[in-house]
């Protein structure tokens, strides 16, 4: 090998045309004549350039390599060209040089995402089996299935084993769909199109529609369930691991037999692989998933709550009193479920949907408006729905948040990215002929509204911010401005959720991870806090005949065990009594 700095008279062909510039050599790496690669074929010619190329102090220009590596000039053209089509090399028009292309680190990554990945994930692996008492496997996109590439063994009967190696089905996968969920649209797209639903077990998806919503769920909650969709016996819950740049590259689950991990049981570990996910996603240089929920209730005097409706709600949500049905309607986004309370009888009925849900409003003309990710629907006595309003059609990775009609009837809804990605969320007015018009945009995690008892400020929740913004409202028009921070919470509180305000102008705001609802003059200022016996209630609102009732709801999603065990009536809807404060009534949807 010889290094030599001198001027020439360099030809290169740029575009067709042969150019002269004279340029100085930079230190080149020069073969020896004896490993000249002549007779060998075009791979050994390839990689013998590449190796040149990568060894050599600076970008090279084809006067060099040609000179290095003892090619015929128009056998080195072609494979130039042919490594370049390839992003295995790059050529700057400019310095008319070469130099190695971005497709290596593409090739990188793949080797990171899978190796590496294993080596992160190993001792995570064997910590959450010793947690959960369950197998539990990793595994990573590979086509139109996930592959698993380690596993950890249950060591007792009755579990599902699932060996290093293993195909398991996109679609009938809690791994499959934990990684599908968090794809960027056009890739989740593609492989949806690309797929063929076969069925494995009593449960699986077969419907493309059915699994973009289950998808959509799968992202909103933050974990993937696989219910003898790949079966008839197994039951799994996965969480997506994410590399650096914040996309999927695998998933860890726990898996077992329905018998041993039934549903209710899946969601209840959900906590647990989650923060496994979260660990090996550090662990492998990536980002991860939050998670976040205080162990203990702060120190508040008890109030008079009372459980109406013990329903293990993951995610209870719109609470909304109707004075005409004598009733509260409220819903679970992430089962999906309508629930009404009848306040009368005391009982509580419930209608599955197929598709999630985010609020439930009775309109004045009879029936129900709820919002879904395709849109806001109307739903009538026999439970039909049919389209009303879809102002973020063109935003299909977000869904509809919180809403709230104001006193004409028009509806102010929320949205918020389904793996809540930040300022993707916008706010919307929908009037009773189904128009719309986008009134603010900008937020993360959309979330409680309200209006004060005169109708000249409307309140609005960002819970990723921990603020909870005031507007000035003008009722006739429908229209707001001057947006500024009313209440702003500091990093150790919990986030403000859902919020309603009271015949006195004051704020009752749930108070997510933080056991309590809490209560705001009309200046913003906090009075007081009812303490809950569930660490994430989620929304609150007035109700029966009198108004004296505050009806709160709460989520039991992602929650530890060993929360679940302090907290067990997390996900149901409770009573509070509140003497001497009365609600303000909740308006209808005109439509």
């Amino acid at each position: 090998m010889t290094k030599a700095k001198r001027k020439l008279v360099e030809t290169a062909s740029t575009n067709g045309v042969e150019t002269e510039l004279e340029t100085e050599e930079p230190a080149v790496l020069v073969a020896p004549e004896e490993k000249t690669p002549a007779g060998v074929g075009v791979l050994e010619k390839a990689m013998y350039l590449l190796n040149i190329v990568s060894q050599a102090p600076a970008p090279m220009t084809f006067t060099q390599l040609l000179r290095a590596c003892g090619l015929p000039k128009g056998t080195l053209h072609r494979i130039l060209t042919t490594l370049q089509r390839e992003g295995l090399l790059r050529h700057d028009a400019y310095s008319k040089t070469f130099r190695l292309g971005l497709r290596f680190l593409e090739l990188a990554h793949e080797v990171w995402s899978d190796f590496d990945l294993r080596i992160a994930a190993q001792d995570e692996l064997v910590v959450l089996r010793d947690l959960v008492g369950e197998a539990v496997h990793l595994a990573i996109l590979d086509g139109n299935s996930a592959v698993v590439i380690a596993s950890e063994d249950a060591r007792q009967t009755g579990r599902v084993v699932l060996g290093v190696g293993m195909r398991l089905p996109l679609h009938a996968s809690a791994v499959g769909k934990a990684i599908a969920a968090y794809l960027d649209p056009r890739q989740q797209q593609d492989l949806l199109s690309s797929i063929t639903l076969n069925t494995f077990g009593p449960r699986t998806i077969t419907s493309v529609d059915a699994l973009r919503s289950e998808l959509d769920l799968t992202r909103s909650r933050g974990y993937a369930l696989a219910n003898q969709e790949s079966s008839d016996d197994s039951v799994a819950l996965a969480a997506p691991i994410f590399d650096f740049e914040g996309r999927p590259i695998g998933a860890v689950a726990v898996s077992g037999t329905a018998g041993r991990l039934d549903a209710t049981r899946a969601h209840n570990l959900s906590a647990a692989v989650m923060g496994a996910a979260r660990k090996i996603s550090h662990n492998s240089g990536g980002r991860s998933m939050s998670l976040s929920a205080k162990s203990q209730p702060p120190a508040l005097a008890n109030a008079d709550v009372h459980c109406v409706s013990q329903v293990p709600a993951l995610l209870g949500e719109a609470p909304m009193w109707s004075p005409r049905d004598d009733a509260l309607y409220w819903v679970d986004i992430l089962t999906p479920t309508i629930h009404r309370f009848d306040a009368a009888s005391q009982t509580s009925t419930e209608t599955k949907l197929g598709s999630m849900l985010s609020l439930v409003i009775p309109k004045a003309t009879g029936g129900l408006l709820i919002a879904t990710p395709g849109g806001l629907m109307t739903v009538d006595g026999a439970g039909n729905l049919t389209r009303f309003s879809h102002p973020e059609f063109d935003r299909p990775g977000n869904r509809y948040n919180d809403g709230k009609c104001d006193r004409m009837g028009r509806l102010w809804v929320g949205t918020m990215d389904m793996g809540t990605a930040a300022n993707r969320g916008s706010l919307f007015r929908v009037d009773a002929d189904g128009s719309w018009k986008k009134m603010d945009t900008g937020f993360t995690v959309s979330n409680g509204l309200g209006w004060n008892p005169d109708n000249t400020l409307m309140y609005f929740t960002d819970s990723h911010r921990k603020t909870v913004y005031q507007y000035d409202f003008d009722l006739i028009s429908g229209t707001i401005g001057n947006r500024r921070p009313f209440i702003t919470l500091d990093s150790s509180a919990g986030a403000p959720d859902g919020l309603t305000v009271d015949a006195d102008g004051c704020l009752w705001v749930a108070m997510w991870d933080d056991w309590c609802v809490a209560r705001f003059d009309p200046e913003g200022r906090e009075m007081t806090r009812i303490r809950m016996p569930v660490p994430r209630p989620t929304s609150c609102c007035f109700g029966g005949q009198n108004l004296d009732v505050l009806y709160v709801t709460s989520a039991r999603v992602r929650l530890t065990e060993d929360l679940l065990n302090s907290a067990p009536l997390s996900g149901s809807l409770f009573a509070v009594n509140v003497p001497g404060v009365r609600g303000l009534p909740e308006t209808t949807f005109a439509g």
